[in-house]
């Protein structure tokens, strides 16, 4: 008697026309587009951090202590000084990649 095959399949469906691709669904920014603001503020900073070493890292430090101080005045529900931070962290990421 013959033993009968079984095949078992994992996979996701493509689309209906096969031409779906992980690569159009455009979740991820390669870096080559021009309108990545994300990508061209990482960029400057890291610029920044091999130009200007330690007063790169003093004004990132400054940045990340100015959206620690936007979150806790956020969840303290301090209107004046969750602005007051936002302000803060809006100077210091302006001078962390424009020097």
């Amino acid at each position: 008697m013959r033993k009968p095959n079984l095949m078992i399949a994992i996979g996701l469906p493509g689309s209906p026309h096969g031409d779906e691709d992980e690569d159009q669904l455009d979740r991820e920014q390669d870096g080559n587009g021009g309108d990545d603001i994300a990508t061209e503020a990482i960029l400057s900073i890291v610029n920044h951090l091999k130009d200007r070493k330690a007063s790169a890292v003093r004004d990132i430090r400054a940045f990340t202590a100015a959206l620690e101080a936007m979150c806790e005045d956020f969840m303290q529900k301090d209107r004046r000084g969750f602005e007051d931070a936002a302000s803060d962290a809006r100077d210091a990421l302006h001078n962390l990649i424009s020097k």
